[in-house]
């Protein structure tokens, strides 16, 4: 018999004792008082039974309290409180008190020197408590399994040292998992959930970030290109500028002012030519004209630099989708060294176009010291950037001394109804 049966057993034998001693006292008043009646008239009996419901609904709880001490001994006060913290784990007890209070009760109900409460989390770490705090494991523990819906949610321990362990005790511990079960399964459901709130919390962050460093490279490639049109183009200019004015002082006849026109004329062609270089730098018409072999191509045409680029299968979904083409294009621009050293290995992209995604490796310069990986954090984070924007992702490793670039884009599938 368990627990809580043998309690509910006692308390009714209680309930009948006191019951056949209020009849057996009403019986010796009636006797007194009545010597000459048979038995006790109708209206006693009907009067004391009233009263005995008046009696146990005043005293019922004592009994039952008294019924679980004689069942368990000095343990019914936490037997008792057991079933308080389970009925409160599912009310208003705070998250952050049920194990704990778990433990504390186990340890108090059993006896125990040392209790522990183990919840197991889906992804395989687990949340302890252990009452009293900082107890060490002492003797034989006492472990069951406490389940929710079929699963395993956890475990609790008990530790009684210098007591054998009995069946009473295991099924004491039984009856304290099983009602703990969903209790542990709602702690386990909510630390699932904040750490998933955390995740997102993170993600968005991250996301935070990403769009400033984004702000934040734009705006360092808008001073770039600034600096560098006041650098190229700005000096042609002037110098047109000045020869203009100096033709513009010289009289309308004097044949010495038509060769400043002319060279002012050349100023401005010149100007001319470094603004169309800065505009294919931004984007080069290749790359919409002729796909990305064609823009790449020109771009190691104008950086001087030596590179091996094998684009696997048809261009057609690449080309059909040409923002990824562009934000490939400037990933593989950005990943290249212009100018790498001559003795060093021939830097290689390699692309490959499926219908619904493309993938690329660049296999960048030689990376000698750490400095130099350093010096490369802002550039991979760009990338980085970048690709994100897309939904892809990318990888960078150093093989061999080599930075590699791993990335992958996904390409939207063209409306086949337009």
């Amino acid at each position: 018999m368990t627990g809580g049966r043998r309690i509910t057993a006692l308390g009714l034998v209680l309930r009948f004792a006191v019951s056949l001693l209020v009849f057996a006292a009403t019986e010796l008043v009636s006797e007194r008082m009545w010597p000459q009646a048979a038995g006790m008239p109708v209206w006693l009996v009907a009067a004391t039974t009233g009263l005995l419901g008046i009696l146990f609904a005043l005293v019922g709880r004592r009994i039952d309290r008294i019924a679980a001490r004689i069942a368990l001994g000095n343990r019914s006060d936490g037997y008792t409180a057991g079933r308080n913290l389970l009925r409160r784990m599912s009310t208003t007890l705070p998250l952050e008190e049920v194990l704990p209070a778990l433990a504390e009760i186990t340890g108090r109900t059993l006896q125990a020197e040392r209790s522990e409460v183990r919840l197991l989390l889906p992804d395989g770490r687990s949340w302890t408590q252990v009452w009293p705090d900082r107890s060490d494991p002492e003797g034989a523990p006492v472990v069951v399994q406490v389940r929710h819906g079929g699963e395993a949610v956890g475990e609790i321990e008990a530790d009684v040292p210098g007591v054998p362990v009995t069946n009473r005790e295991r099924r004491l511990l039984l009856q304290l998992a099983s009602p703990a079960g969903l209790a542990m399964s709602t702690v386990r459901l909510t630390v699932e959930l904040r750490h998933r709130a955390d995740q997102l919390q993170q993600l968005a962050a991250d996301i935070a970030e990403s769009n400033r460093r984004i702000g934040r490279a734009g705006r360092i490639e808008a001073d770039r290109i600034g600096a560098e049109i006041d650098a190229r183009v700005d000096p042609h200019l002037i110098a047109a500028e000045d020869l203009i004015e100096r033709a513009a002082r010289m009289p309308a006849q004097d044949p010495a002012g038509f060769p400043l026109i002319d060279q002012a004329r050349d100023e401005v062609g010149l100007a001319l030519d470094e603004l169309r270089s800065l505009a294919r730098r931004i984007y080069p018409p290749r790359l919409g004209d002729g796909g990305l072999a064609a823009a790449l191509e020109g771009w190691q045409l104008s950086a001087r630099t030596g590179i091996d680029v094998r684009i696997d299968a048809d261009d057609a979904p690449l080309r059909a989708d040409p923002a990824v083409q562009s934000c490939l294009y400037f990933l593989i621009v950005a990943a290249l060294a212009q100018r790498p050293s001559p003795l060093g290995p021939r830097q290689e992209v390699t692309v490959d176009v499926r219908a619904d995604r493309v993938t690329v490796r660049v296999l960048g310069p030689v990376v000698d010291s750490a400095p130099d990986r350093e010096a490369d954090a802002p550039t991979i984070a760009a990338i980085r950037d970048r690709v994100d924007a897309f939904g892809g992702e990318l990888t960078v490793r150093w093989i061999d001394r080599r930075r590699t670039f791993d990335a992958w884009l996904a390409l939207r599938r063209p409306d086949l109804t337009t």
